[in-house]
């Protein structure tokens, strides 16, 4: 399994992330959490969602 990173989807609100993680991993795309720090403070944060696809996969649904 060879995971490849295909984007990064900024989202602030927790039920947005959760939506969009469910309609990403219903069409295929392994999905994991990120945040990090906007400013150097770090009193805001970016939270954001990882997405891979499995580029294995591909060869393997085109047969």
């Amino acid at each position: 399994m060879a995971l490849e990173k295909v984007a990064e989807i900024s989202i602030n609100k927790l039920e947005d992330r959760k939506t969009v993680t469910a309609i990403l991993h219903e069409n295929g795309y392994t999905v994991g959490p990120g945040k990090r720090k906007l400013t150097p403070t770090g009193k805001q944060m970016d939270y954001y969602l990882k997405v891979y696809k499995d580029s294995e996969q591909d060869v393997s649904d085109s047969k």
